[in-house]
């Protein structure tokens, strides 16, 4: 064990400082970071796409390269370069699987830069939102065959682009060098977070001008050291696929000093964009999410939404269902089985049936309420509403257009607005409603937010980015986020330049936005971590 790690550190020594492999890597760092900087805004350019091809291009070189050194052959350069071209086709599908393969695991901070610029038909998108369980289940299981392929086969397709190599790795190597690389992106997860809390630290005690610095100097560290983490565990892997050999040959140290000074340049301009772009800490609509702050009161009743009221939210977020006699109740679950404890669905009871029903939640009891009730109770109290029309294949033909003609110019004169996951919904209000306010709910952000144009966009939090963001304002729509109920994830999203919040802690969220930006640094900081992975 302890000569098979020695033999570990000897390649990672050749694979970083060995002749050509050293400029190799800058290089690669330099594009990468210019990625990173070039997709900030939404939309494509033709440097981006000449950045992308050349990144392609170098990387094959690379690790072309990095295995020809590990197996003692020490090519020139040019000689790789033959490799690489005679074999160029193999080498495309390669990098568009590993592409793949890396996009759920943030490709090193490229993933939503890449999504937010994929146009897709709306229709298809909104089949995808609406039965995100099985599609997700599908392709989970697809990623993982294809993983699998990859891990099985991956040193055999390695060996046909390197002749050279006389034997591949085996499995279990393979598997050895993907937990070595989870362990190293493990310890960089590990020192970013400390640093992140030593931001959190210094932004309570520092002055402004010192937080800021503190913050600058820690986006640099970061950086440096998810650079240093991935190409160690690339080196890993690429020894693995040449079934690890013996590198014994001395590595000249000099090559070093060019791998520092430009990962410090790129780093440089990295943080410094991360630390300075806009939108950040901005003007923020504070909403309540179903019409509940901090647990007072059941969901979508009158009692929550004359206590939330008093709280004065931007908006209060309630849900819609269609009734049997194609009425409308205040209701979010598609089952009444949690609230009321009764096995039947809005559909199979009237609206006078569900008005008598009982729900409890959070020590409170209530009852459920019809749409035109809650209506008028929200404009005595002067509050504007957000409306989330929920949609279930058992909807009468035409709900959404007769909801549009009823209610449509009311809604606008009462300053509120409507939204959907369906976004079929968005489209008929639109066009029935023109001048009412109607937004899209993502239930996950995976595609460019112009293929489903929306007065506003309500984003899920989980996997929202300030690239998407950027594409909602560059489109001239609102970004509000959905649901961060932490102090901790308020003010992240403040950082990333939301435009609003939807909340179950509405209060929480008054006293977050009135904190000075200036002592949330820490933020931007791990903003910058989450988007590396």
């Amino acid at each position: 064990m302890r000569t098979w790690g020695r033999q570990l550190k000897m390649a990672w020594r050749a694979g970083v400082l060995a002749p050509g492999l050293a400029v190799g890597w800058c290089l690669a760092v330099l594009l990468f970071a210019g990625l990173r900087l070039l997709g900030q805004h939404p939309g494509w350019h033709v440097d981006l796409v000449v950045l992308i091809l050349l990144l392609m291009a170098l990387s094959a070189w690379q690790l072309t390269h990095l295995a020809l050194t590990l197996i003692g052959r020490r090519p020139a350069g040019w000689q790789s370069w033959q490799l690489v071209w005679r074999h160029k086709g193999a080498w495309l599908l390669v990098e568009l699987g590993l592409t793949i393969l890396a996009l759920p695991l943030g490709l090193g901070g490229l993933s939503s830069r890449l999504l937010v610029r994929l146009p897709l038909p709306a229709d298809f998108i909104n089949y995808v939102g609406l039965n995100r369980r099985p599609v997700g289940i599908t392709v989970a299981i697809i990623y993982i065959v294809v993983a699998g392929v990859c891990l099985l086969r991956g040193p055999w397709v390695f060996r046909r682009l390197a002749p050279q190599i006389r034997r591949p790795g085996s499995w279990r190597q393979m598997v050895v060098a993907l937990l070595i690389g989870a362990g190293l992106m493990g310890v960089w997860w590990g020192l970013a977070e400390g640093i992140v809390t030593l931001n959190w630290w210094g932004d309570a005690r520092l002055a402004a001008g010192l937080a800021k610095g503190l913050a600058a100097g820690s986006l640099l560290l970061i950086f440096l050291g998810f650079v240093v983490a991935v190409i160690l565990a690339a080196i890993t892997l690429v020894w693995s696929w040449c079934g690890q050999p013996a590198v014994s040959r001395p590595i000249p140290r000099r090559q070093g000093w060019w791998l520092v000074t430009l990962l410090v340049i790129a780093g440089g301009c990295v943080s410094a964009q991360a630390l300075e772009s806009t939108p950040q800490f901005a003007a923020m609509v504070a909403i309540s999410h179903r019409g509940v702050d901090h647990g007072v009161g059941v969901q979508n009743t009158l009692g929550a939404l004359r206590h939330v009221s008093q709280q004065r939210p931007d908006y209060v977020e309630m849900d819609l269902h269609e009734t049997r006699d194609h009425q409308w109740v205040v209701l979010h679950d598609e089952n009444l089985a949690v609230l009321a404890q009764r096995n039947a669905t809005p559909h199979q009871l009237t609206l006078a049936q569900l008005e008598r029903l009982t729900v409890h939640e959070n020590g409170y009891h209530d009852h459920l309420v019809s749409w035109s009730t809650y209506l008028r109770t929200a404009e005595r109290l002067h509050q504007p509403l957000l409306v989330e029309i929920k949609t279930t294949p058992q909807d009468s033909a035409g709900a959404v257009r007769r909801f549009a003609h009823q209610y449509g110019a009311r809604l606008r004169r009462d300053g509120s607005a409507v939204h959907s996951l369906d976004y079929r919904v968005v489209a008929q209000l639109k066009q029935t409603a023109p001048q009412l306010q109607v937004g899209y709910i993502t239930p996950f952000n995976w595609v460019a937010p112009a293929s489903v144009p929306a007065d506003f966009y309500s984003f899920q939090r989980i996997s929202v980015s300030q690239q998407f963001i950027l594409a909602a304002h560059q489109a001239g729509a609102p970004a509000w986020v959905w649901t961060p109920d932490s102090p901790a994830a308020m003010i992240r999203m403040w950082a990333l330049g939301a435009d609003g919040e939807i909340t179950n802690e509405l209060s929480r969220l008054q006293r977050v936005v009135r904190q000075r930006p200036g002592k949330n640094w820490w933020a931007v900081v791990q903003n910058f971590v989450f988007s590396c992975v």
